[in-house]
């Protein structure tokens, strides 16, 4: 079902790639003043990488997630010791104080750089990857029953699986509502306000859940491979 999924992920790509395809307009050199016009984003390095490069992105996420399900497959094939120490926690009380605060600290960091990426330093991939990083410290103070109980009911292994897919439903979105696939639509804000950049904060989003569950899948394999890696 899994290389079926994939492979019908792939097929619609391509086709949304050769139907889209244009030759001879490619950019190296963007100007700000036009970025700032055009997207709205006062983050030229989003509107790039969200807009101008957003092709760049798309097989960056799904490189992404083929790496993640090749650790993940490979690591399920490794047996777990029955005499390994599955529950071994850090009992120093500053790490149990300390590491719930930063916990919440960090999960709303963020949210908060998904949302203002498009308007300074941050977007989905840092959101994402800081996200992972707060439950990684949870893994410090939480017996691994209790990390794997989380895991295994947030079913994120799955639902992450969806994110390529949304990717593509976004794309028909800007063919929809904007001149072509993955065009940046409902660009109506002002530069400079939260609801500049048209569609950037969804595609943000959307990336920092891959990136969040790719982490979180990673960490689950190898907090259930501890001792043996």
């Amino acid at each position: 079902m899994k290389n079926f999924f994939i492979l019908s992920l792939l097929i619609c790509i391509f086709i949304l790639i050769v139907s889209n395809l244009t030759i001879g307009d490619a950019k190296s050199f963007y100007n700000p003043l036009d970025i700032l016009n055009e997207n709205g984003s006062t983050n030229m390095v989003s509107a790039i990488v969200l807009d101008y490069r957003v092709y760049d992105t798309l097989f960056e996420i799904l490189v992404f997630t083929v790496a993640v399900i090749g650790v993940s497959e490979f690591m399920k094939k490794i047996p777990i010791s029955e005499t390994n120490n599955q529950n071994t926690t850090y009992e120093t009380s500053i790490i149990k104080v300390i590491t719930p605060i930063l916990f919440q600290i960090m999960v709303l960091t963020s949210l908060y750089i998904a949302i203002t990426g498009h308007l300074a330093p941050g977007g989905g991939f840092a959101a994402g990857t800081i996200l992972g990083t707060a439950f990684l410290a949870v893994s410090f103070v939480r017996q691994t029953d209790e990390i794997e109980e989380i895991f295994l009911n947030s079913q994120i292994e799955k639902a992450k699986m969806l994110v390529p897919l949304a990717i593509i439903v976004y794309g028909l979105m800007g063919y929809i509502w904007g001149n072509n696939f993955f065009s940046n639509f409902n660009n109506a804000g002002t530069p400079g306000k939260l609801t500049s950049g048209g569609s950037a904060i969804i595609l943000n989003f959307l990336i920092l859940f891959e990136v969040f569950g790719g982490t979180w899948t990673i960490l689950y394999r190898f907090l259930k491979h501890r001792g043996l890696l």
